[in-house]
């Protein structure tokens, strides 16, 4: 229901292997770290993780510790289609910055992303949310919620610019 509510099936809003992004106008004022104003009206993208395919990940005879490689692997090769449809002439050319609310603030932190200060709205519900969501698609279900029990979402925000810096050509430069 969430990802046909934010049609997040559309062509336009995949971003291979693990995101979907949802292109919307802010509703508010930000300035983020690196001095990028984000103004009511800027477009802005919000990213989802593809759970169709990051479910896959665990489909794979993989060890608990390779599926976590997988998945930060997939993320990040997704961050790096993010940064080169955010180019010019690109689908997300026009976008100021990009956000995420997730419990795994972590993952995206380390890929260049913010914390947002003023924290998510109702941060219980959304954790509730996105802890629930996990159960079910995870293999290991509710066993899986016990090392989340407490982790309460974050709010991660990366301008246009940072991605670019960080991200475009980033496999490459990896190896």
């Amino acid at each position: 229901m969430y990802r046909l509510g934010h049609r997040l099936d559309r062509a336009e809003c995949d971003v291979p292997p693990a995101l979907c992004v949802a292109v919307r106008r802010s509703r508010r004022a930000l300035v983020l770290g690196d001095g990028v104003e984000i103004r009511p009206g800027d477009r802005i993208g919000t990213l989802h993780l593809n759970n169709a395919r990051v479910v896959k990940i665990h489909l794979r005879p993989l060890t608990p510790i390779a599926v976590g490689l997988e998945f930060r692997r997939q993320l990040l090769v997704s961050l790096e289609t993010l940064a080169s449809l955010a180019r010019p002439g690109g689908r997300f050319q026009d976008v100021v910055a990009f956000t995420a609310v997730t419990i795994f603030h972590h993952a995206l932190a380390r890929a260049g992303f913010e914390v947002e200060k003023d924290g998510v709205a109702f941060a219980a519900l959304v954790g509730a949310y996105q802890r629930a969501l996990l159960a079910s698609l995870h293999p290991a279900g509710r066993s899986r919620l016990l090392r989340l029990a407490s982790a309460l979402p974050e709010r991660l925000w990366i301008s246009r610019d940072r991605l670019l810096a960080l991200h475009v050509d980033a496999g490459r430069r990896l190896g």
